[in-house]
């Protein structure tokens, strides 16, 4: 039985979090928290404490315990987005492995919100309410927010920003010393963060007819600060002139009375103001006309996707995934049907070729972004496209994918077009041997894919692929004149004989008229 389980900890500017599961069933077996503040020092730019450290290094150390006492030898650590911003987050990082033998894996913020929403998604789809309204789940962590989109129980679209409530707090601060009006200017600060997700959805539901819903997620705190406002067990949900009312009363209360009034603790005292402030202003941007609170976290995310990967669960969130990349895709006027098919040639590409490449589901999900992606630099120009497609896959944010998946990402459509690894020396010094292997078979698939439909005119719908010898035989089925195409793929498929040690070969097969 112990083979079934599995463990997470979690280390984030507000402490620590461990949770063991089943896997199968996904039955939590133990959850444990140890509050350490340290956003602090990661918000004033300062080093993290050594004293703080010494303390996570000591929680940890208790964690692994449990983790032995249950027999549990699948586990692993994580470290929130916020937490790798802190100037020392390499020292944090070696006094962990230090004192534990554990190697942190840093999240990135599009991570983490893919692991947040991940419980809360398959609610919304069961649930018959949410079939004719759009639903908001809103992550807010001490430095950042971030906000998904589902309508009628499907994922529409993601955006995040840097803004969270210690951020805000410290603002908050220096404005009472400046300003008269420090709440109204805060407002407008909020407000001038918030623009980016306006900008973001130009179809927003602010203009729908039919109210909204915003879900907001790990929101333990609020939601007991809410439950003693109103002396009373308002379960998951409060509307939101509930809401608004409750923060109209708490705008200028005492540190004294939410202590004692409303038993929030103290810790969380300097916070309390600055995530009323930021739910207010998202629930009057999307029209929301509940709140609904969940404490899904990122760990259950991080379990769900591991019960996945080890075959015991069949739930799959890549979609989201791939929805963001054609969300970008087509905010960058990408050519739809040549998008398309490329992606379909390179996916049946990378299946028929396993036997030589020997990768698996994750790095299938990268060649298919890729794939959406590569075009998007034609937005800027034709002229060395491919680089522009770097660049604009560099800076672009898709939930459930890591900066290092980025990269990889946005190195596979450089390389899609002409230029090589090899001949890139300088440009590839910064990434692994293993990166660069992974990329090199990825971007020559995608090449080969790409010379299929390099004239834009769909000339081949399908296609089958043998491994012959050294050969690798791609049957191309059209009854069209494909003399350019041939041209086309004997250019790019030299790339492929470097990185697979096979040679690429075309072939034709007429199709028989129905």
């Amino acid at each position: 039985m112990a083979a079934k389980y599995y463990g997470v900890i979690m280390v984030n500017v507000q402490g620590l979090e461990l949770l063991i599961v089943n896997l199968k069933s996904l039955k939590p077996l133990e959850h444990v928290k140890k509050e350490i503040n340290l956003g602090d020092d990661v918000y004033q730019d300062q080093p993290v404490k050594y004293e703080s450290v010494s303390r996570v290094s000591e929680a940890l150390t208790g964690f692994v315990q449990i983790l032995n006492d249950y027999g549990v030898t699948n586990y692993k650590l994580f470290g929130s987005s916020a937490l790798h911003q802190a100037m020392n987050s390499d020292f944090i990082a070696d006094q962990l492995f230090l004192h534990t033998g554990m190697t942190i894996e840093w999240l990135s913020s599009n991570e983490e919100t893919y692991f947040r929403n991940q419980n809360i998604s398959i609610e919304l789809g069961n649930d018959k309410q949410n079939e004719k309204r759009t639903v908001f789940l809103v992550g807010i962590t001490s430095g950042n927010t971030a906000i998904t989109e589902f309508k009628k129980g499907k994922f529409v679209d993601a955006t995040s920003f840097a803004l969270g409530p210690i951020k805000i707090a410290e603002d908050l601060q220096s404005l009472r010393q400046t300003a008269p009006s420090s709440i109204g200017l805060l407002n407008d600060y909020i407000d001038s963060k918030l623009n980016d997700f306006y900008i973001g959805h130009p179809s927003s539901v602010v203009s729908d007819t039919v109210p909204s819903k915003i879900i907001l997620l790990g929101s333990l705190p609020l939601q007991q600060l809410v439950k003693n406002y109103e002396n009373a067990d308002v379960g998951d949900t409060i509307t939101a002139s509930q809401f608004i009312s409750l923060v109209d009363d708490l705008v200028d209360a005492s540190d004294q009375f939410l202590i004692e009034r409303l038993q929030v603790s103290s810790d969380y005292i300097p916070m309390v103001l600055p995530e009323l402030l930021l739910t207010r202003r998202i629930l009057r941007l999307t029209n929301a006309a509940e709140i609904g609170f969940s404490n899904s976290g990122v760990v259950d995310g991080i379990v769900n996707q591991a019960s996945t990967e080890l075959g015991y669960s069949k739930r799959d969130f890549t979609p989201e995934i791939i929805k963001m990349a054609l969300n970008i895709s087509g905010h960058y006027d990408v050519e739809p049907v040549h998008r398309d098919l490329v992606t379909k040639f390179s996916l049946h590409l990378f299946d028929q070729l396993k036997p030589l490449h020997q990768l698996g589901r994750r790095e299938r999900i990268l060649l298919q972004v890729a794939s959406i992606l590569h075009d998007v630099g034609n937005y800027v120009g034709i002229h060395e496209h491919y680089l522009h497609s770097e660049y604009i896959i560099l800076h672009s944010e898709i939930i459930g994918l890591s900066r290092d998946d980025i990269r990889v990402i946005a190195a596979i459509a450089r390389y899609h077009s002409s230029t090589t690894p090899n001949e890139d020396l300088i440009h590839f010094q910064h990434i692994s041997a293993e990166s660069r292997r992974l990329i090199s078979k990825l971007a020559a698939i995608l090449r080969l894919a790409d010379a299929l439909d390099d004239d834009r005119q769909q000339k081949i719908k399908k296609i089958s692929v043998s491994i012959k010898e050294s050969k690798v035989v791609i049957t191309v089925f059209s009854n069209a004149n494909l003399a350019y195409e041939n041209w086309v793929f004997n250019q790019k498929s030299h790339f492929f004989t470097e990185a697979y040690g096979y040679e690429a070969v075309l072939k034709q097969r007429g199709v028989k008229a129905k």
